[in-house]
């Protein structure tokens, strides 16, 4: 006895993953490099950056990777054999068309350190400055380049080894001093950040001094007049700052690697800040408390902004204790947590990001495979489920759907787009419905996804209109029972009487192998229940489905094709169900094979 209660439905199963964390690179430790310090920086779809360690020497590398992971390459090995090439390459690199400038901490002929270029195929590779000590010694940051010129730092070395701000040019000329630091109070001391330029004024960071000791923030401009600290740090308010700035505006933006205060006593591990370039409007944006570690510790690194959210990482901290990666508004709200390093993807990031589009680029010290460090990516806005190519009928009403994988901040905006450039009016759901679809509007459906961080465009999804072909549902019982024997199916609308009516449905004689009965009534009730008996036979096996029953028209003798396509995927992907020779007009076809399967659309193709 069966029950027919069935219900016809198309579940869409999507792959989505909330996971856009990918390790790019993993270093071995040998001739690739090892212990990546600083960050990358990116030209098209090719991200460069540079390795303490490792290398054919094990005295670092500046290397190359593509965005996918792909295209791994060293194109420089720096070895103490030649130590006039430097070595020990602990910071970023800067891009001026197909030549990489950077620094390296040691080598060059007094060991001090040199300043260097070499072309982004690996060839071209030149020292521009040899650091004595007396003019520097030890830069550990990256480089800033306007026209011809680069300016830097060095961490140690000038009048009192307290390390200089730099400029020299590109072709390796002009080498200047523009500010000796004396690292005594109130002076600053031991420059280990990069610099930002704006119009003729350099500004960064040093690690100590100021009138309390745990560093500054300074300006000074390109002719090395106009030096001023902006900043004094406290220890409450942070301290140490080894990491650059970032400008927008007329307010700077950064971290220190130590300093704050809860005020609640618990120890703090560092501070997010803000200040303007007059050293008005300090303001502490983001404490890192012993009492929350999760939300990370130590960042040692500078931030990217993007709109209103920056972006950046600290060294220690996590549910790991491995560091973070996190955001914070510009105001101070807004902290999140966009990934926890474990180890084996990547632990210790002593570097800034790079953004590109909605996807963050980074390096960690330590972690990955050999705990040599990584290359990672993560996507702050991804587009996991694209809309659906597929098929639908004259006159019927499909939708496009899309989902995204972010990271906070939330997609704020979705627009969608016919045949490439046509934005359709209203259309700014993750959602897009269409009524009374007609011909003319087949084609190419894309959605553009943009939060804060970027853009996404979604890959296009086809839509084919056909004309409909009539059709309906109907109840299909499988009979399977003793070959030559007289079935006799019964039906009832109801079990709820102690004895329920049954009613003839009808008698069958089966032939070898199941065959199906199908209730072709025009009104049937909400459920029906089916039983078969057999006089003197083997007990018959029932199975319920549900069949598609399609009237056929055409000239006796004539014959028609029926094709299916499923009303999701390609829209080219037609199968051939059957062939039909007309017999009577109209003549029923019933698709049996239909029931449990994506929804199908149908074509009749007539034949001679």
């Amino acid at each position: 006895m069966l029950r027919l209660g069935v219900t016809l439905a198309l579940t869409l199963a999507t792959v989505a993953s909330a996971q856009t964390y990918t390790v790019l690179k993993s270093f071995t430790g040998g001739s690739d490099g090892a212990n990546p310090l600083a960050g990358l920086v990116l030209a098209g779809s090719t991200l460069y950056g540079t390795t303490e360690n490792g290398g054919s020497s094990g005295d670092g590398v500046v290397f190359k990777i593509d965005t996918d992971g792909s295209g791994y390459a060293v194109l420089k090995s720096f070895s103490e054999s030649v130590l006039t090439d430097g070595r020990y390459p602990e910071a970023g690199l800067v891009l001026a068309g197909s030549t990489l400038y950077g620094t390296t901490a040691g080598g060059g002929g007094s060991d001090a350190g040199v300043v260097f270029k070499v072309n982004t195929d690996g060839t071209g590779y030149a020292v521009l400055k040899n650091f004595t000590g007396s003019d520097g010694r030890g830069p550990s940051a990256g480089l800033v380049l306007a026209g011809s010129t680069l300016y830097g730092t060095a961490a140690g070395g000038g009048g009192s080894d307290a390390g200089v701000v730099f400029k020299v040019n590109t072709d390796g000329t002009g080498y200047a001093v523009l500010k000796s630091f004396t690292g005594s109070l109130p002076d600053a001391g031991f420059p280990h950040a990069g610099l930002v330029l704006a119009g003729s004024t350099l500004y960064g960071t040093t690690h100590s001094g100021g009138s309390s000791g745990p560093g500054v923030i300074f300006k000074v401009n390109t002719d090395g007049s106009g030096y001023a600290l902006l900043k004094n740090f406290t220890g409450d308010d942070g301290a140490y700052p080894d990491a650059g700035l970032v400008l927008a505006g007329t307010t700077l933006y950064g971290t220190t690697s130590s300093g704050g205060d809860s005020g609640n006593g618990v120890l703090c591990y560092g501070v997010v800040f803000k200040v303007s370039t007059d050293g008005s409007g300090y303001a502490v944006l983001k404490i890192f408390s012993q009492s929350v570690l999760s939300d990370g510790q130590w960042p040692a690194a500078g931030l990217v902004l993007a709109g209103s959210t920056l972006y950046g990482t600290t060294r220690w901290g996590g549910s790991s204790e491995r560091g973070v990666l996190f955001q914070v508004n510009t105001d101070g709200s807004g902290y999140a947590l966009l990934k926890s390093f474990t180890g084996s993807d990547g632990a210790d990031p002593w570097a800034g990001l790079v953004l590109a589009g909605s996807t963050l680029y980074g390096t960690t010290t330590y972690g990955g495979d050999f705990n040599d460090g990584v290359v990672f990516s993560l996507a702050c806005l991804s587009i996991t489920t694209p809309p659906w190519t597929q098929t639908a009928e004259t006159g019927t009403a499909p939708w496009f759907w899309v989902e995204v994988t972010n990271t906070p901040p939330e997609a704020t905006c979705y627009q969608w787009y016919f045949s490439g450039t046509n934005a359709l009016g209203g259309a700014t759901n993750s959602y897009l419905g269409l009524t009374n679809v007609q011909p003319v509007q087949a084609g190419a459906y894309t959605v553009v996804v943009t939060n804060v961080v970027g853009a996404l465009t979604s890959a296009p999804a086809l839509l084919s209109v056909i004309p409909p072909v009539e059709r309906r549902l109907v109840p299909a019982v499988g009979l399977t029972g003793g070959t030559g024997s007289l079935l006799h199916l019964e039906y009832a609308d109801s079990l709820v009487a102690a004895a329920p009516r049954w009613f003839s449905f009808t008698n069958v004689t089966l032939g070898g192998g199941p065959q199906f009965c199908f209730d072709l009534g025009q009104l049937l009730p909400a459920q029906r229940f089916y039983r078969g008996w057999q006089t003197n036979g083997p007990r018959p096996k029932l199975d319920m489905s549900m069949a598609t029953e399609i009237p056929l028209t055409g000239a006796i003798g004539s014959s028609v094709r029926i094709d299916y396509i499923n009303a999701i995927g390609p829209t080219n992907a037609w199968v051939t169900l059957d062939t039909v020779a007309l017999t009577t007009w109209p003549q029923l076809y019933f698709d049996v094979t239909a029931f449990r399967q994506p929804t199908r659309l149908y074509r009749l193709v007539a034949l001679p």
